[in-house]
């Protein structure tokens, strides 16, 4: 009898597997065909799934992101305050910080080679940075307890700006002063928002 393959799950195990091969050699260096040799697969069944490298690196960057994103979640919805989520929002990335480390660098790779070709970001990546936002939205908004987007903006911010110091080659950030700095900073925000808008009622 023939081996039932569930194609879904199977293309994001080769999904999970792709990010340390891109990660280790960078979007621009690496071919197809090093990449089906890395998963020890025939580059048919890669062009099976992915019908090129852009292809390809876009469901890497949307499928990790999404698990990202739903561990996340996970951890910070125990969170009763302000303050607990964004401790626990901050542990998760500091225990993840070479996780996230690398994919920004490799995000900054992929825009660098695109500049490079003189091409832009395709209408497909577009949506996938789109989903992205849309679902970092959502989990920030039940974070902060409010829908701002501009507050949403400065959030990823700070959190990027955290990420990117490390490249400066600063000493590690430590995620729990951070974490306090920030409740503080949106605690006083928030409660000036709400007296705020209690005068305009």
């Amino acid at each position: 009898m023939p081996k039932i393959v569930d194609h879904d799950q199977y293309r994001k195990e080769l999904l999970n597997k792709c990010f340390n091969l891109f990660a280790e050699k960078g979007y621009a260096a690496i071919t197809m065909r090093q990449i089906a040799e890395g998963l020890q697969v025939s580059t048919g069944t890669l062009y099976h799934y992915f019908p090129n490298k852009e292809a390809l690196f876009e469901q890497v960057v949307e499928e990790l992101a999404q698990r990202d994103i739903l561990q996340a979640k996970a951890e910070v919805d125990s969170g009763q305050t302000l303050g607990d989520r964004l401790h626990i929002l901050f542990s998760y990335f500091e225990r993840n910080r070479d996780h996230f480390f690398k994919q920004m660098l490799l995000c900054v790779d992929f825009h660098q080679h695109l500049q490079r070709e003189g091409a832009e970001p395709s209408d497909s990546m577009k949506g996938v940075s789109e989903r992205i936002e849309k679902s970092i939205t959502n989990l920030t908004t039940g974070l902060l307890g409010v829908n701002d987007p501009h507050l949403v903006s400065f959030l990823m911010t700070f959190i990027d700006g955290l990420m990117l110091s490390q490249m400066y080659g600063c000493k590690p950030v430590d995620f729990a002063a951070q974490a306090q700095l920030l409740t503080n900073l949106l605690e006083a925000y928030l409660e000036k928002r709400a007296q705020e808008e209690l005068l305009l009622s």
